[in-house]
């Protein structure tokens, strides 16, 4: 193992901080300007997200998604957008239920900190900002060297890649992408069912050498 695998890890780290920053929150007028000015590659994670922004008024934008996000996010009322991203309330109808609890051991075994913000520890910012920092830890482990570490983290994201976001993010993003009206949520739906899809693969069949 060596450290020129490190990036492999922030790349995917990476990914998984945008997707969950955008799931967090609508971006703002300042925000939107740096986003457009990215120079993504037009195939990765960002690309697409990002082209769905360079044709628009920031500050026209970011107004109109602020409403979005809160019809897609919020859970206002039935009817109104889809059932907001908590893992137990699309796999088990409720809130707070065994996913959300597993979930929190989980993050509880990494020593990772949910922020909280959005409630119960099963929101989706939340399970993506957790590989994330699991994804940020392997190269960190990579890269001084300490591949025991690095198969933790590595098996760590593995099983909960599969055992919670494969579980509900398909489903949930179908439900996404087919109620949302501004293309940023659409691609957001689509790029996450991708990415987390083709890190459950990856995963699977990729090993630390």
């Amino acid at each position: 193992m060596g450290a020129e695998r490190s990036p492999e890890s922030r790349q995917r780290a990476e990914a998984y901080w945008f997707l969950a920053s955008l799931f967090a929150g609508p971006p703002e007028a300042n925000q939107l300007v740096r986003l457009t000015a990215l120079d993504v590659q037009s195939d990765g994670p960002a690309g697409e997200i990002v082209a769905t922004l360079r044709s628009e008024s920031p500050a026209e934008l970011a107004d109109r998604l602020a409403v979005e996000h809160i019809r897609l996010f919020g859970g206002l009322r039935e009817g109104y957008g889809p059932p907001p991203p908590y893992e137990s309330l699309w796999r088990e109808g409720r809130m707070m239920g065994e996913a959300a609890a597993a979930a929190m051991r989980a993050y509880g075994e990494a020593g990772f900190q949910p922020e909280g913000r959005w409630g119960p520890p099963d929101h989706l910012a939340e399970e993506l900002r957790f590989v994330a920092a699991l994804a940020n830890g392997e190269g960190d482990a990579r890269e001084a060297g300490r591949k025991d570490e690095a198969w933790w983290a590595r098996e760590r994201q593995a099983d909960f890649v599969e055992r919670h976001l494969m579980g509900w993010v398909p489903d949930y993003c179908r439900a996404l992408e087919s109620q949302a009206r501004e293309p940023l949520y659409q691609a957001l739906a689509r790029i996450t069912v991708e990415t987390v899809a083709g890190d459950a693969r990856y995963l699977r069949e990729d090993g630390l050498d």
